[in-house]
């Protein structure tokens, strides 16, 4: 490929004093030395051959020192130039100035090395030896023509060191007129080089265009096995299909004749292919022809005969020599399937398998966007996050298919309820969430929530089943509640946590004290979960008073933490913490062995309770604590007492059974705590076979202040208790009027902060003493 004139190199550009602005040069510069690496080997290696052999037709006639200073720059420049010459045929990119330097840099060293021999050894030969450097002067000089022709101006240094060199020699010995010839010869060889070095170049651009066409055309006809879905475009300047391929028509379902000068845009857009009716994507393609500009995978929905298919077009335009577009010409691939499974994949990373509406990713962006256009227009959005009441027990009851098709008509009953700008997704389980588009503060986000919770409690038919099920709701709204997507999902996760205390089937807004709470309840945990291990706990014992006789008939055994930051923790604090992260059961543990331990160093006629959570019973090692309690402090396991409360009535208790019969084999009782606050019944009573009934302090406060309905209710459970051969205490006593109402009742103990407040291990060693019994005073 000839350059044309407009392309042609100057003598400047071939010099390497100026670069053309119309390519990257490194990939020249690269070329050149790659060239000169490959083309100068034998001359290099003849010429350096020569330079030994000058060396040993003086060796004996130049000064030592003159002869050792020339070798040793032979020998380095012979290294340096061979180093260079494998660096350079390894090169991969381009290459930079300094790289070219450095090769004209060892040309001149060479020329210097060439030059010692014409001025300094000259005078210390005899004529046939000054014809000898006069030869291989010469020599060198037209080898260094024919190697350096990619590098002109390493040439033209080498030749005019050596040419000047040897025309100085030629001048000392009187011969002025083959001096002058020699200087002539070296200007000849520089022209010479200046005209070879313009075609190397010249060939090496060429190379390197070639180069790159091929590597386009390559792209462009993908010449692939794999590619057999693929297949050549070409049009012309008028934009109409050129010189179809039998694969372009068979892709299309025309014939060639058919599509041979049809408009592209016509058989990319149809029959609106003229007017505006055409997809952005045809109207994006049609100005990038327009503009001449080349692309790559351009991707169209294409209708041909009715189905819709999917294209990836290439191309890259025809131009004139005045740089006019002629045409394109490129090449299309058929990725229908690929893009229908690139989308199957996209809708299940992005929307609910099960009901088809956007998942919890695809839910978080979608609120991410609304908050931006909301930000945008200065409007209110909303964010319900949204819990289904009673699922659990419909989904274990009747089985996963009936609770699926449940949360398919969940979703589809949320999709009904939205208005214009709203989206609800599902978030996992039977958590859902919607996000309103415009919304206020106060009212209409309740009323929303409101209108979810009533449609949601109407009844679901699914298969033969009729289901009712309700909805507990916490929202949030942007700004005032969070600016950001993860700030309004956490604040009402938080106003639906508050819901679900509530009782359920409501609707609770999000509070600046919930996320307050939210945060305590989280350092509470963080610490809890280190305090057992840096000993943070401790026991306080309440003594239990005998009313027949006011003696001391035993200790409650109640948990304190103290911990630096948090300070004294009360109980009601962290123990549900401590159930919901089954800290419970090695806590719970501890507290066994610290209480069995303190109560074997007293008289062996008191007695120590030991509270435990319903969480705790659900523990079947619980039991193998407890003996393992007993058994290391040598305690009798008639003198420990279980004390635990209603809420187990509220779970499956056939564990609490089961643990409780194991224990009583032992000796070990149980007593029924908070008796009345909860759901108490008798058949639970019966089996536990409950040694002793603890009074909630609500009814003997209550009683206190007259009321009748919590006298019957305390004499009721003393004459229940009575009957069973069951004992009663009655707890919380805080005052005289207090404990004379519960012994005029018929109470069998009492405890309370007026007899005792809870006292240390110490101070009931101390209390006790050595004295089997203690009267109250």
């Amino acid at each position: 490929m000839a350059q044309n004139g407009a392309n042609q190199l100057g003598w400047l550009e071939i010099l390497g004093f100026r670069e053309p602005r119309d390519r990257e040069w490194s990939l020249v510069r690269a070329a050149q030395l790659r060239e000169l690496s490959r083309s100068s080997l034998l001359p290099t290696v003849a010429i350096l051959l020569g330079g030994l052999f000058i060396a040993w037709q003086f060796w004996s006639s130049v000064a030592p020192l003159m002869m050792a200073s020339w070798l040793g720059l032979f020998v380095a420049n012979s290294i340096s130039i061979a180093s260079t010459r494998r660096r350079n045929l390894t090169r991969q990119g381009g290459a930079s100035r300094a790289d070219l330097t450095r090769s004209v840099s060892h040309c001149v060293i060479f020329g210097l090395f060439w030059a010692i021999p014409p001025l300094f050894f000259a005078p210390y030969g005899n004529p046939e030896q000054l014809l000898m450097i006069a030869a291989f002067s010469l020599a060198v000089m037209g080898a260094g023509t024919l190697a350096l022709s990619a590098i002109p101006q390493a040439g033209i240094a080498l030749n005019g060191i050596i040419g000047a060199a040897l025309g100085v020699m030629l001048a000392r010995i009187g011969l002025p007129i083959l001096a002058s010839m020699a200087f002539s010869y070296a200007i000849c060889l520089s022209y010479a080089l200046l005209v070879t070095g313009r075609a190397t170049l010249d060939r090496l651009r060429n190379d390197l265009t070639l180069d790159e066409h091929r590597e386009v055309v390559d792209l462009l006809l993908r010449q692939d096995d794999r590619a057999n879905s693929d297949w050549l475009w070409q049009i012309d300047a008028r934009k109409c299909i050129v010189a179809p391929s039998a694969r372009f028509a068979a892709a299309t379902g025309l014939k060639i004749k058919q599509l041979d000068g049809l408009p592209f845009l016509q058989l990319l857009a149809g029959a609106d292919w003229k007017n505006s009716e055409v997809s952005d994507e045809i109207r994006k393609f049609h100005q990038k022809l327009r503009l001449g500009e080349t692309f790559s995978e351009f991707l169209l929905p294409v209708t041909l005969n009715g189905r819709q298919r999917w294209w990836k077009i290439s191309g890259t335009p025809r131009l004139s020599r005045d740089h006019h577009v002629m045409g394109y010409r490129g090449v299309i691939a058929d990725v229908t399937d690929r893009q229908a499974a690139e989308r199957r994949t996209q809708k299940m990373a992005l929307y609910d398998t099960l009901t088809g509406i956007p998942n919890r990713a695809h839910s978080n962006d979608l609120l991410g966007e609304r908050i931006a256009k909301c930000a945008e227009a200065g409007n209110i959005c909303g964010f319900l996050m949204i819990d289904l009441d009673r699922f659990k027990a419909i989904n274990d009851t009747l089985g996963h298919p009936i609770g699926d098709q449940l949360l398919v008509q969940v979703a589809k009953r949320l999709s009904g309820l939205l208005q214009p700008g709203d989206k609800c997704g599902r978030l996992g389980g039977d958590e859902f969430a919607m996000i309103v588009a415009n919304t206020s503060y106060g009212q209409p986000i309740d009323e929303r929530a409101r209108q979810i919770i009533t449609a949601l409690s109407q009844p679901f038919h699914v298969a033969d089943h009729i289901l009712h099920i309700g909805a507990s709701i916490g929202s949030a709204v942007c700004p005032r509640d969070g600016r950001s997507a993860p700030t309004l999902l956490r604040n009402a996760d938080l106003a639906l946590y508050k819901s679900k205390e509530a009782g359920r089937g409501v609707h609770m807004p999000f509070e600046p004290v919930l996320l307050k709470k939210a945060e305590e309840r989280r350092a509470i945990e963080m610490a809890l979960r280190h305090a057992l291990e840096r000993g943070e706990f401790h026991l306080v014992y309440q003594p239990v008073i005998t009313l027949s006789n006011r003696e001391i008939a035993g200790f409650e055994a109640l948990l304190r933490w103290s911990n630096p930051d948090l300070g004294n923790v009360t109980p009601d604090h962290f123990i549900p913490i401590a159930e919901e992260t089954r800290l419970i059961d090695s806590i719970g543990e501890w507290v066994f062995r610290t209480a069995c331990r303190d109560a074997a160093q007293w008289p062996e006629n008191y007695r120590v309770a030991i509270n435990i959570s319903a969480a705790q019973l659900k523990n079947p090692h619980l039991s193998s604590a407890v003996i393992s309690a007993l058994s290391n402090s040598g305690l009798d396991p008639k003198r420990l007492e279980i004390e635990t409360t209603e809420e187990i009535l509220n779970r499956d208790n056939e564990q609490a059974l089961k643990t409780f019969k194991q224990l009583g084999a032992l000796g070990v009782t149980v007593a029924l705590d908070d008796f009345g606050s909860g759901n108490s019944t008798l058949s639970f009573v019966g089996q536990a076979r409950l040694n002793s009934i603890k009074i909630d302090q609500s009814f003997i406060r209550n009683a206190e202040e007259g009321s009748k309905a919590s006298i019957a209710v305390i004499k009721a459970v003393i004459a229940m208790a009575e009957s069973l051969g069951i004992s009663t205490i009655a707890e919380g006593v805080e005052n005289s009027q207090q404990f004379q109402l519960a012994e005029r009742l018929g109470c069998k103990q009492v405890q309370g902060f007026f007899l005792d407040k809870p006292m240390t291990a110490e101070a009931v060693g101390k209390l006790v003493g050595g004295n089997r019994n203690r009267a109250v005073a």
